[in-house]
């Protein structure tokens, strides 16, 4: 490094495991106030929490298992030392039993491997709880390992044998990840993905009526088109997305981005600021908004981190919208495969009305988007658009009995003038 140059921080593009990130002194955006919200005694103990894919939401939940799980407990000051919530110093920290499943790389080429992956994600989480509880006893060779269900009311079992305090703590990553991407792919499969769905989640609702077993649970997803399945069996789940408190749990605010560019660009060598980086950017990542409670809009933290990297590496302030996060779905596919699931004269219908600029109005986003529906209907699709980020709330527009949602930025108007122009 040559004399005078900025001491940068590395860059967690990519990263999604907070323990790595913290570890690593690796530059992160602390969510951690977060954690006050979640711990009021007036949310629920079953949250939900919905965001578009590439936002944060998996970090997040390591988050939460480094802040909440007991076999962090030596390490609380390593990860936490210097973020919001050390300095609330609440008394809920590593003082539960965190088991987490990562549902994200569930396979969709066919049932057979639908069932099988699904199974391999619970698995995979029990063992790494093992991993973390030496003494916890859990023999998988003594058991029949072809149903997740089986294998989950095995594991509730072990843990009520192992500790009957009820400080089982179970978080949901990407609860949904493989039904969106079976949404045009398979409608088929996606239908019978309603049976596994319903009959694990109900099995889970099961476990929380024991005071021995489920104390929390914590849930992230991209839409509610799994929601019908869950809440058929689970139906303790709320929905928390839109809470004032919880608007910027997932996602890059300005104050956060302020913070993250020094850190990750020499803005001075470069002969620019802050705030100048966050104006080119903020018209092509920026605008997202998924709550009428919140009072600004979120940037893409994958499409923003992306973009700062290619600025540090290069040496040079580049065209924001020259430079598209491969992550990020920066061809459309993502939304053309949503188009082939809209009722007929639907893709039409959205095509006008973004030629015209004119937003979309609703009453509120589709809560349970049912798996067995051939086609969407208006409402529906336009939820699903909201869900993936395609669509933003205009908290400055909306109110109690109507939403009103616009594209958020450039990167996506470029992506709707692509997939609707044979419909226009």
């Amino acid at each position: 490094m040559s004399a005078g140059a900025a001491e940068l921080l590395s860059s967690p593009y990519g990263e999604s495991s907070y323990e790595q990130i913290r570890s690593l002194k690796k530059a992160l955006a602390d969510k951690s106030s977060m954690i006050l919200a979640l711990d009021d005694l007036q949310m629920t103990r079953f949250p939900l929490l919905l965001r578009p894919p590439q936002f944060g939401k998996s970090t997040f939940v390591q988050m939460l298992k480094c802040f909440y799980d007991i076999s962090y407990k030596d390490r609380y000051d390593e990860l936490f030392a210097g973020t919001d919530i050390y300095n609330a110093n609440l008394k809920s920290h590593n003082t539960y039993h965190v088991l987490d499943i990562d549902f994200s790389q569930v396979s969709t080429r066919d049932e057979e491997e639908m069932y099988s992956s699904f199974l391999a994600a619970v698995t995979s989480g029990i063992s790494q709880f093992k991993d973390r509880y030496p003494d916890f006893t859990f023999e998988f060779d003594s058991l029949s390992l072809s149903d997740p269900v089986s294998l989950f009311t095995q594991f509730e079992s072990a843990y009520i044998r192992y500790s009957r305090e009820g400080r089982l703590y179970l978080m949901i990553d990407a609860y949904d990840g493989f039904a969106s991407r079976l949404l045009s792919r398979d409608p088929d499969l996606l239908r019978s993905s309603f049976y596994l769905l319903r009959d694990f989640y109900a099995t889970i609702k099961a476990a929380t009526a024991n005071a021995c077993s489920i104390a929390k649970i914590f849930i992230t997803g991209e839409s509610s088109i799994s929601l019908d399945s869950i809440t058929t069996g689970f139906n303790i789940a709320l929905d928390v997305s839109s809470y004032r408190n919880l608007v910027s749990y997932a996602g890059l605010t300005e104050e956060e981005l302020q913070k993250l560019i020094p850190e990750l660009v020499d803005v001075a060598g470069l002969g620019t600021t802050a705030d100048e980086l966050i104006a080119l950017m903020k018209p092509v990542y920026g605008g997202y908004c998924f709550s009428r409670f919140a009072g600004s809009t979120l940037y893409s933290p994958s499409m923003c981190l992306h973009y700062l990297d290619r600025v540090q590496k290069d040496q040079e302030i580049l065209p924001p919208e020259q430079i598209l996060d491969p992550a990020s779905d920066p061809d459309g596919t993502g939304l053309s495969r949503l188009f082939d699931c809209a009722e007929k004269g639907l893709p039409a219908y959205i095509a006008g009305t973004c030629l015209r600029g004119d937003p979309f109005l609703i009453d509120r986003p589709a809560l349970n988007i049912r798996l067995n529906t051939a086609k969407f209907n208006r409402d529906q699709f336009l939820s699903l658009l909201f869900y993936h980020g395609y669509l933003a709330i205009d908290h400055k527009l909306s109110s109690s009995d109507r939403l009103v949602l616009k594209i958020p930025n450039i990167f996506v108007a470029k992506q709707f003038a692509k997939h609707t122009a044979a419909f226009a």
